[in-house]
Formats: C-alpha cells, structure tokens, sequence
C-alpha cells in the first residue's frame, strides 16, 4: 500500500474520523433533519387526512342541507295545495249558500206574490160583487129602460172609480 502513496496508519486514522464524522453528522445533524423531515411529514399527512375529513363533512352537510331544503320544498308545496283545497272548499261553500239563500228568496217573493195575487184576486171579487150589488139595487129602485140602465152601469161605475184607493 505504500507503493500507492497509502499509508496505513494515516488511513486508519481518516477511517476512523469519517465514521466519527459520520455518527456526529448522523447524529447532530442528518438524525435531527430526518426527524424534522419526518415530523413535517406526519403534520401534513394529518392536515390532508384532516381536509379530506373536512371535505366529507362538507359533502355531507351539504348533502343534508339538499335534503333538507328538498324537505322545505315538499312542505311548502304541500301547504300551498292544502290552501288551495281549502280556499276552493270554501268557494264551494260559499257558493252553495248564496244559492241557497237566493233559492229562498226567490221562493218567498213566489209565496208573497202568489199570496198578493189571491188577496187582489180576492179584493177583485169582492169589489166586482159589490158593483153588482149596487147595480142591481140601483136597477130594481129605477124603471127599467135602455137609456136609464145605461146610465145607471155608467153612474155606478164612477161611484166606484171614486171609492177605489189610489195606487
């Protein structure tokens, strides 16, 4: 080895400094490097598995929130058809009543009518007997000749013209 320019102990030595390099370096530099490598490597390892998480619950909470506005969508649409029905419900029945009451009053103004036609019906008969009456009284008093007759029908006549009320 010496005829390389080597000597042996000189290498040794360098051999026995490198490895004590190597373990100082190992250990006071390359050991706390790897573990701060290592550590920054666990931190973001837990912040991406803390953001996927992150990123479930917000896929989930969105999801929910779908659901739930989806929910508020059914039941307004629900309560809009219940106000419908209910508001038609009571269109119908209203309406029913105004028939009904119409019914009735076209029926009571029927029953007054036919009540009022009877009593003028009545009140004709009545007015009518009583010209006769008094025509023929008139008539058995007086002779009985044409132009007397005549006269008296025209004279009863605007006797009763004058008793009848006005309208």
């Amino acid at each position: 080895m010496e005829a390389l320019g080597i000597d042996g102990v000189n290498l040794l030595i360098q051999l026995f400094a490198f490895v004590v390099f190597v373990a100082i370096f190992w250990k006071f530099a390359l050991g706390p490097i790897t573990r701060m490598l290592d550590e920054r490597q666990e931190r973001i390892r837990e912040s991406m598995e803390a953001a996927e998480r992150m990123e479930q619950e917000l896929a989930a909470t969105q999801a929910r929130n779908e659901e739930i506005l989806q929910e508020a969508r059914r039941e307004a649409q629900e309560i809009l058809s219940t106000a419908r029905e209910n508001s038609d419900q009571v269109l119908a029945r209203a309406r029913e009543q105004a028939q009904k009451q119409s019914d009735d009053m076209i029926e009571k103004a029927r029953t007054t009518i036919e009540a009022e036609t009877q009593q003028a019906w009545i009140q004709l008969r009545q007015d009518v007997a009583d010209l006769a009456i008094a025509a023929a009284t008139k008539i058995v008093r007086q002779e009985l000749d044409r132009e007397k007759h005549a006269e008296l029908i025209q004279e009863t006549l605007a006797e009763a013209e004058s008793e009848r009320p006005q309208a």
